[in-house]
Order: structure tokens, then C-alpha cells, then sequence
């Protein structure tokens, strides 16, 4: 199976973000991986869905992101590079 590399584009995330930038977005390593996150309950489902493109909206990210009971609400830049 191929997995399709997550997009990250440094300083650069516009309101909405398809399911590639979104990925990035949220630090998942693969649009598969961000995926799963979505079924998962962690990151909100796509805003826009045509077809089969799917665009979510970062304000919602950023609250999922920000929540207080995911594992990395609270994470520091010391944290992830101990994960390197």
C-alpha cells in the first residue's frame, strides 16, 4: 500500500487545507495516518466534503489540536525532539 507523505509548507496554512496539508498540519506523518486520527475521533471530520475531496478547516484543527485531553496539548519543543 502506498502512503501519501503528509504536506508541509513552513508558515504557510490557509483557512481551508485538503486532507495532504491538513496532515502536516496536525504533525501526522502520512494523509493515511491523519485519516485514521479523523475516524479515531481526534481530529475533527472535513468541513467540505465534493466528491471525493475532502477540505477541513484549520480554526477547527487548532481546536482539536489545542485540546486539553490530547497527549500533546501541553508538549514542549523539548518534547518532540525527545521523540527524534
Amino acid at each position: 500500500m502506498t502512503h501519501r507523505p503528509a504536506a508541509t509548507v513552513p508558515g504557510v496554512y490557509p483557512p481551508r487545507q485538503p486532507a495532504a496539508m491538513a496532515a502536516g498540519y496536525c504533525g501526522e506523518v502520512s494523509v493515511e495516518s491523519f485519516l485514521r486520527q479523523v475516524k479515531a475521533g481526534t481530529y475533527p471530520p472535513p468541513a467540505i466534503k465534493k466528491g471525493r475531496r475532502q477540505i477541513w478547516l484549520t480554526a477547527e484543527l487548532d481546536r482539536a489540536i489545542a485540546r486539553t485531553d490530547q497527549p500533546c496539548a501541553n508538549e514542549t519543543a523539548a518534547d518532540v525532539e525527545a521523540d527524534l
